[in-house]
């Protein structure tokens, strides 16, 4: 067979795993108003961009998920599975680290579709953290108020959310509360949601007056700052999902700082210590 002259591997791997499929996408400057998204970011703290994928590029993404599920998810460390039913491998609520798992995902953070965005609303020079996916089980509680920064345990990254079907009030879509993102890091206490181990100590009347509703038709994509109080509802679907999937940014000087790393490793330990001994993963 003849090589693919634009990468070493055997074109029959890239044909299989979607491998250099989206560093052709377009850019992300292509798809939105640069100026406007980042004048709304500066002053809410969120953004909003309806129609982000293509119908191509969308379907593209679902394959390779499909593939992912069927293929990488049996082989790879169960710190990165979570399931409704950890004994029913068709209710996974959660993937973490994929693009360490696998090289199309790998790409997707690298893509010039998203790769550059989280520079443009923050600043500063960034780089892919984590590719996730996140699926709301028909039934599925709300996911608690609070802010990304507190996992991060820094202000200096951006979480990126890409609604892979319409998610709407009913099947769980997410609300934000726009200005929030100016009060800095807001104290919080322990949450029994799987996947979400923190959640806002006291989200007063007037965050939830001001809070904004993000419903989302599939292929739109949601953005938000680390202090962005956030949340998701419940699924009161008794048969839609809420699948999407979220790409994080962090500054690239975040990855020089020793200590930022080891407090986030012994979190991180913790957090699959507790999961580990309720049997959720």
């Amino acid at each position: 067979m003849a090589a693919d002259p634009s990468t070493s591997e055997p074109v029959s791997k890239k044909a299989r795993t979607g491998e250099g499929l989206v560093s052709t996408w377009p850019k992300f400057t292509h798809r939105m108003n640069q100026e406007e998204v980042k004048t709304f970011f500066t002053e809410t703290g969120y953004i909003k961009v309806p129609d982000f994928l293509s119908e191509d590029e969308l379907a593209a993404l679902n394959r390779e998920l499909m593939r992912y599920r069927r293929d990488v998810v049996p082989n790879i460390s169960n710190k990165d599975v979570f399931y409704e039913e950890k004994d029913n491998p068709d209710t996974i609520i959660r993937l973490e680290r994929m693009q360490t798992n696998d090289d199309f995902f790998k790409d997707l953070g690298h893509s010039p579709a998203f790769n550059g965005l989280a520079d443009l609303l923050l600043g500063e020079e960034m780089e892919p953290n984590n590719v996730q996916f996140f699926s709301k089980p028909p039934g599925a509680k709300p996911t608690p108020p609070h802010q990304d920064g507190k996992y991060f345990m820094h202000d200096k990254g951006i979480t990126f959310w890409l609604a892979l079907d319409d998610a709407d009030e009913e099947n769980g879509c997410l609300y934000y509360v726009p200005g929030t993102h100016l009060m800095g890091e807001l104290q919080h206490e322990k949450s029994t949601a799987l996947g979400f181990s923190q959640g806002l100590a006291d989200y007063s009347a007037e965050m939830q007056e001001k809070e904004a509703c993000m419903s989302a038709k599939k292929g739109s994509l949601l953005g938000h700052h680390p202090y962005t109080v956030h949340r998701a509802g419940k699924n009161s679907s008794l048969t839609r999902w809420r699948p999407a999937l979220g790409l994080t940014y962090w500054a690239k000087s975040c990855q020089h700082d020793e200590e930022l790393k080891r407090r986030h490793k012994e979190y991180q330990k913790k957090l699959l210590e507790e999961l580990e001994n309720k049997g959720r993963i």
